[in-house]
Formats: structure tokens, C-alpha cells, sequence
């Protein structure tokens, strides 16, 4: 065989070689975009998010779910394009979500090992927690929202305040913008400790709370009992027992992977003495600690 032969002989090999990673339809795949394979895993994911109608057929919804993903697909691979998955703003949000999802999923490990609570113990939780069941309430409020400060010195300064328009004389006369309007909450919703200082508050007393960046000051204009029957109250106390027996692994976990770890800090950036930054394994959506009722 001459060194032509040869040659040709190698390129016909590289072609079959080639040829046989062409990826097709079938099995699994459900779909190929641009050589990207769409599997029946990632259509079954979308169906699993999805809220289907009752009676609807279950094959057409997944073809409309299909053509979602190819759309996106699509959308994907025009951003890439674009080289956007290499941006630092994407690179680190992308580094978040994965951190949120592995953190989770090691919630969800944990969870199988927290113990469900005996029916004494969740009697007792409803007993001992009256702003969330007997004694629920929804507030309507008369609110004034601002931004939080980057200080708590205007937070003290606040604390003499006995009313929405002495706090509105306040920020007035520091130049901070503020909305005013109505608002609602359910005693229920709140951490109980929280709830429970609302309840106690002289009728038009104001109290703040933080929210997302902002300070919400609030005066209780009116309440409504709100009735827990006991079928519901005893499975949403069950869950609260359960998220706090989670958020609790949670913390252990956090605390000793925290001996064992080295951890160095940039001048500036360490922990305040005596303590570490952080509630790690806290309830999602349990709102803050109010610095003022």
C-alpha cells in the first residue's frame, strides 16, 4: 500500500469514526437541535413542573413541552453563541444556583433522618403558639415603607416615635423618601416571638420590620380572627416542628463542618467576635427579627 492509499484509507477510517458519533432520534432522545440531544429525562422533568388539566392528554401536552425546550435550547445555544456563558455575572450566578440546589439536596438527605414529632408534641407546639392557631390574627395596617439604612442609627432614632406621622416627620426631615399605604399580614405567618410583641403593642403603637431591603412601619388599624380548624392546624404544626428539627441538623452541620474547616478572612471581612455570621439551615421565608415593636 503506497503512502496515497494509505492515506485515503485513514480519512475513510476518520468518516466512519465520525459518522458513528451522528446523534439521531430514538430510544431516549427525543429531539437533536444543532447536535444538542433533548432526552425523555429532561421532557419528563418539564411534565413533572408542569400543571396539567384534568382529562388532558398527556401526549400532547408533551409535545407543546417539547417545542418549550427546543425553544430554549435554541435560546441557549444563541447566548453561548454570543460567548455569555463565560461572562463573570453569569458565571456566578450560575456558581449560586448550583450552591443552592447541592445545598438542598443535602436538606432533603437530612430530612430523612429528622424524627416525625409524636402527636403530645405537636398538641403541645399548638398550645404553646397561640398567634399561629387559636389566637391567629389578620392585621390590617397602615404602613410606611423606606429603604433600610446601611446603619442602625436612624433605626434609633425611630424608637421614640408613637405613631406613622411621627416617623413620617422623621424621615421628612432627613430627607428620605418613603411610600405610604395599606397593607395586611397573618399572625400565623410570623415567627410567634414576633407575633406575639405585634399583639402586645398599646393600639397605635408603630413597629418595624425588615423586608428585603426596606423598613416597614406599620400600625395595626383592625383585626380579624382567623379560624385554624383542627385538621389543618395539627399537619401545618407537624411541619413547622419538622422544618425546625431540619433547620437545627442544619446548623450542626453547619457548626462542624466549621471546626474542622480553615477559613481565612481578608482584613475586615472576619466574624465579630463571639459569635459566627449567619442562621445556615434557617426556614426559607421566615422573615427577620423586627428592631423595633
Amino acid at each position: 500500500m503506497n503512502r496515497k492509499t494509505k492515506f485515503i484509507a485513514g480519512t475513510a477510517a476518520v468518516l466512519v469514526l465520525l459518522s458513528g458519533c451522528q446523534k439521531k432520534v430514538g430510544g431516549q432522545v427525543v429531539a437533536v437541535v444543532n447536535g444538542e440531544e433533548i432526552t425523555q429525562q429532561q421532557l419528563n422533568a418539564e411534565l413533572n413542573g408542569a400543571t396539567l388539566q384534568a382529562g388532558a392528554d398527556k401526549k400532547a401536552v408533551m409535545a407543546q413541552l417539547l417545542q418549550r425546550v427546543v425553544d430554549r435550547t435554541l435560546l441557549v445555544q444563541a447566548a453561548k453563541a454570543d460567548g455569555l456563558d463565560q461572562s463573570p455575572a453569569y458565571l456566578e450566578q450560575a456558581r449560586r444556583q448550583q450552591d443552592s440546589l447541592i445545598v438542598n439536596m443535602l436538606a432533603g438527605k437530612l430530612s430523612k433522618n429528622v424524627p416525625v414529632p409524636d402527636s403530645a408534641a405537636v398538641s403541645a407546639f399548638i398550645a404553646s403558639n397561640p398567634t399561629m392557631f387559636a389566637g391567629r390574627k389578620r392585621y390590617v395596617l397602615d404602613q410606611i415603607v423606606f429603604p433600610q439604612p446601611s446603619d442602625m442609627t436612624l433605626v434609633r432614632e425611630l424608637q421614640p416615635a408613637h405613631s406613622l406621622d411621627a416617623i413620617a416627620a422623621i424621615l421628612t426631615s432627613k430627607g428620605i423618601q418613603f411610600q405610604r399605604g395599606n397593607g395586611q399580614v397573618d399572625s400565623g405567618m410570623l415567627p410567634p416571638e414576633v407575633a406575639s410583641k405585634i399583639a402586645a403593642l398599646p393600639s397605635g403603637e408603630p413597629f418595624l420590620i425588615p423586608d428585603n431591603g426596606r423598613l416597614v412601619a406599620s400600625v395595626i388599624k383592625s383585626a380579624e380572627a382567623i379560624t385554624t380548624p383542627e385538621d389543618q392546624a395539627k399537619p401545618a404544626a407537624l411541619n413547622v416542628l419538622r422544618q425546625q428539627a431540619l433547620a437545627e441538623a442544619m446548623r450542626k452541620q453547619v457548626a462542624k463542618a466549621r471546626a474542622a474547616a480553615k477559613i481565612e478572612y481578608q482584613a475586615g471581612f472576619a466574624p465579630p467576635p463571639g459569635g459566627t455570621p449567619g442562621a445556615a439551615g434557617a426556614p426559607a421565608g421566615a422573615p427577620a427579627a423586627a428592631p423595633k415593636i
